[in-house]
């Protein structure tokens, strides 16, 4: 993964331009509502990274009962 760290800031970027132009287009949403959708975002961008797989993979193996 050579691109690893721009390829997902650059998904973060687009979002955030994303969401303010539904903002701007639609004035009922709220702003709070806009800041949990990029926040849930960035959870999933973190999520299917490789750390963080690797990451939940350990969290799994840690909650397992054998």
């Amino acid at each position: 993964m050579r691109n690893f760290p721009f390829i997902h800031i650059l998904v973060l970027m687009i979002t955030g331009i994303v969401l303010f132009i539904l903002k701007k287009k639609y004035r009922h949403i709220r702003t709070v509502e806009l800041i949990l959708i990029y926040i849930l975002v960035f959870v999933l961008v973190t999520i299917f990274t490789d750390t963080g797989i690797d990451l939940v993979k350990s969290f799994i193996a840690f909650i397992q009962v054998d």
